[in-house]
Order: C-alpha cells, then sequence, then structure tokens
C-alpha cells in the first residue's frame, strides 16, 4: 500500500510523466486526459484555481510517486481524472493494490475544501479500464453514457483549414450583439440541458471559440459550434443547430469555420477531435461526412453523493 498525501508543486513533473505513459494502454486510460506529456501537462494546467489544490499522490516508500487523482469542480459537480495508480506488473496482488490505492486517493480527496459541497462525480474512462469499471461499481457510480471519440487528421483536416476562416459568408465569430449571444445560449441549453457549461457559460467565457450561422431576412439563429485549441488537438466541443434547418448542411458549414478559427487563433495542429455520445446518430453521420473517423470508446460513471449511504459504499 502506499502513503496518500496533498500533491505539491515538486509532483507535477513526475505525475505528468506517470499519467502520459498510463494513458498509452487502454486499460489504464482515463478520458480527456490527452496521452502525450505535452497534452497531459495541458490539462493538468487547466485545471481550477490550480492544479496543487485539485490532486492527491500516492507515493511508494521511497517517496517516489506511484499514483494521482486530480479533480475539477464546476458547480456542485466534480469531475475526476483518475485514479492513475502504478503497480508492477508481477506483483502478486496487483489488482488488489491498485483498487486500496484508488479508495485512499478518493477518501483524501473528499476531505480537501475545493470538494466541499459537490453532490455529483464523474468519472471518464476507456471501455477496455476494467479496473475504473471495478472502483465505480464499489462506489455505486452506474453508467451515465457511453460515447466515441471522433478524430480528423491528415489531408481532410489540411482541407478546411486551407480555406481558412472565410469559406463560408454566412458564418460568424460570435458577435457582440446581445440578441444573438441571448439566441445561442438558449439553444446551447436546449441542446444540451446537462452540460457543465451552461449557455450563459459559454458566450461570456473566454474558454471556447463560439461561432455562429445566422439565416437569411431576418438574421435568424440557424446555429452555433463552440471549441478550443488543447495541446496537439482541435476539439470540437458542441455543435448547436436550430430543429427547421437540421439535415441542411449548418452543422458541417460551422464545424468548418470553427477549425479555421481555431487554427488561426491557436496555430497549427495535426488532428482534431470531438467526442459523440452513442445514439446521437445525426451527430455521427456529420462529423463522419467531414472526414473524421471513429476511435476510443469512453465510459461516463456518475455518482450521487446525496444518495443514501446505505445502498453505496462509503468513499
Amino acid at each position: 500500500m502506499y502513503d496518500v498525501r496533498n500533491a505539491t508543486s515538486a509532483d507535477l513533473g513526475a505525475v505528468i510523466a506517470l499519467v502520459a505513459r498510463l494513458q498509452q494502454e487502454p486499460a489504464h486510460q482515463i478520458g480527456f486526459h490527452g496521452e502525450t506529456e505535452d497534452e497531459v501537462a495541458e490539462e493538468l494546467a487547466a485545471l481550477r484555481p490550480g492544479w496543487v489544490g485539485n490532486a492527491v499522490v500516492a507515493a511508494d516508500r521511497n517517496g517516489r510517486v506511484r499514483g494521482v487523482l486530480s479533480f475539477e469542480v464546476e458547480g456542485r459537480r466534480a469531475y475526476l481524472y483518475g485514479p492513475f495508480v502504478d503497480v508492477p506488473a508481477n506483483h502478486p496482488a496487483a489488482g488488489h493494490v491498485w483498487q486500496a490505492t484508488a479508495d485512499a486517493m478518493l477518501r483524501h480527496a473528499r476531505k480537501l475544501p475545493r470538494l466541499a459541497g459537490v453532490r455529483l462525480l464523474e468519472l471518464f474512462g476507456h471501455r477496455q479500464n476494467r479496473l475504473l469499471a471495478d472502483f465505480a461499481a464499489r462506489h455505486a457510480a452506474p453508467v451515465r453514457m457511453t460515447s466515441k471519440c471522433f478524430t480528423l487528421t491528415a489531408a481532410p483536416l489540411r482541407s478546411i483549414l486551407v480555406r481558412g476562416p472565410g469559406q463560408d459568408d454566412r458564418t460568424t465569430l460570435l458577435p457582440e450583439d446581445p440578441a444573438i449571444r441571448r439566441a445561442v445560449a438558449d439553444l446551447h441549453d436546449r441542446c444540451f440541458p446537462d452540460a457543465p457549461t451552461s449557455g450563459e457559460q459559454l458566450v461570456t467565457g473566454d474558454r471556447h471559440t463560439v461561432v455562429v450561422l445566422i439565416g437569411g431576412g431576418r438574421g435568424d439563429l440557424l446555429g452555433y459550434a463552440a471549441g478550443y485549441v488543447q495541446a496537439e488537438e482541435y476539439y470540437v466541443d458542441v455543435v448547436g443547430v436550430e430543429e427547421n434547418a437540421r439535415s441542411c448542411g449548418v452543422g458541417r458549414t460551422l464545424v468548418r469555420r470553427l477549425l479555421a478559427e481555431l487554427a488561426a487563433r491557436g496555430g497549427v495542429r495535426d488532428r482534431a477531435a470531438a467526442m459523440i455520445r452513442d445514439g446521437n446518430e445525426a451527430s455521427e453521420r456529420m462529423f463522419t461526412k467531414l472526414g473524421f473517423e471513429p476511435g476510443a470508446e469512453l465510459v461516463n460513471y456518475q455518482v450521487d453523493l446525496t444518495a443514501p449511504t446505505v445502498h453505496r459504499r462509503a468513499v
């Protein structure tokens, strides 16, 4: 069993190396954490309000970092990045050590001030990450949804980027017009009522680049797309289209404009990515027509900390 403690700034380099190595294996992979040291470093840096206060680590008797659990809090919901536990493959009780360390890190994290008031815990992992599935089951965290990562690379991506942001004059960056911003916020909340980012946060925050497509004579909003640049990719976070404008290519037009804007703002990347919830056939068709290809399947587990403890193991 490893010793669990609060993370310190001195742990960051070891944590990045540990997570990047484990992320290469589907059996240990956690969603949205990247697969290279640059991607992992960027994700950890993005955890607000600072990685050190949002993480716990497990260390062996020599002080080497062998496990980490980071989290990000949004309101009363927290997203867990992990648990990551490094156990030697030939260890006679590897599974037990993994689960015991993961449990200990979660218990320790639950005591941190920044998780006070959190009601929901979200975990994302690769479908083949059975360790995470067993961890979720022990803590009464049922599967909330499954999704698939779609990626765009090589010639299909270059063909979009080479045309630049002005490829369709019906699209534009989100303007300052209050009416359009209200329309985007309203459409977002209708399309994604359980999204971690509300419509108001989307149009007022600075994380996302948002593009819109305005209709003809009356200037009505037909749809929007939002995303951001990560260490090694453009990430298409959300695409929303008014119901009466669907199946007309609006979504594809918006994604093309968004990718071009992300390239203009953040520089060249070799890949674009989007997560599509299983069963969303319309989105799958849209991204497939743009040249995106399906990749890793992720499972989202969710634990309700307000549920009666008699039905779930204490964490």
